[in-house]
């Protein structure tokens, strides 16, 4: 039977996530902690809620609608059935992700080319693969995400030809407690550690507080153990200083947990 006995696993997802994941974990053995290093709010500012609106209106005038995420689908349908009760005809709904596109499908939404957010892959380049989305030009294309968000995806389908707008729904902040409750965590050098980072923007705001932690802690943190979701963020961790990463497939609870177990073997 698989299990994750004798490692500590950070949990740092945001709060409504993180709890049932380290659940999950400790009924492997895992022991665990969280900290949050992400919380999502949806915006507040008056002018990014207009902006909102404005794209939300002229909905019925794109031919594709692409959602990065499970919470671009939960604050982007609520918009959309406020102002649609009845989706326009015509637009194509995309997934980057099979957990993304399983929500959309829970709200009764058809997922265009859903086998490529199946792959597992469950990234901006495999959706880009997508076979409606390679002949777009002179198409209007409307991406639902955070505040900010990568910009592969837009800037692939600006070149090739199509008009890409973007409706930005929430952000992704830092709780202002975690700062002080990672400091506590690697002040003791917790033995056996490894922490979970689901996301490029989890990974920006761990570094941000290695950077303000003084010194002590700082070799702590850097020499820790980190598992995250693909190559290209294991690139941005090892460029950013930190010196034991692994990568999972994807950020799926189904791949982060392999990677566990991947790195609870090679340990052993």
């Amino acid at each position: 039977m698989d299990d994750l006995t004798g490692l500590h696993i950070l949990v740092t997802r945001p709060k409504a996530q993180a709890e049932p994941w380290a659940e999950r974990l400790r009924a492997m053995g895992a022991t665990t902690s969280v900290i949050s290093l992400l919380e999502i709010m949806p915006v507040q500012e008056e002018e990014q809620i207009r902006a909102i609106k404005n794209r939300v209106l002229d909905f019925d005038l794109y031919n594709k609608a692409i959602f990065v995420s499970q919470n671009a689908v939960e604050y982007g349908l609520e918009w959309l059935e406020n102002y649609w009760p009845q989706l326009p005809y015509g637009v194509d709904f995309f997934a980057v992700g099979e957990t993304t596109a399983k929500q959309l499908q829970k709200r009764g939404v058809k997922v265009t080319d859903l086998a490529q957010s199946q792959t597992g892959a469950m990234t901006s380049e495999t959706l880009l693969q997508s076979p409606a989305l390679q002949s777009v030009a002179g198409e209007k294309i409307l991406i639902f995400r955070g505040l900010g968000g990568r910009p592969h995806i837009g800037e692939v389908l600006s070149e090739r030809g199509a008009q890409v707008d973007y409706c930005e729904l929430y952000e992704r902040l830092l709780p202002a407690e975690s700062s002080a409750a990672f400091g506590q965590l690697f002040a003791t050098d917790p033995h056996n550690l490894v922490v979970t980072l689901h996301s490029g923007e989890a990974l920006d705001n761990f570094q941000h507080i290695v950077r303000q932690l003084t010194v002590g802690p700082v070799a702590n943190m850097l020499n820790v153990s980190l598992l995250v979701p693909s190559q290209r963020i294991l690139e941005l961790a090892h460029a950013a200083g930190f010196t034991k990463v692994s990568a999972a497939h994807n950020a799926t609870e189904a791949s982060m947990l392999q990677g566990l177990l991947d790195l609870k073997r090679a340990q052993s």
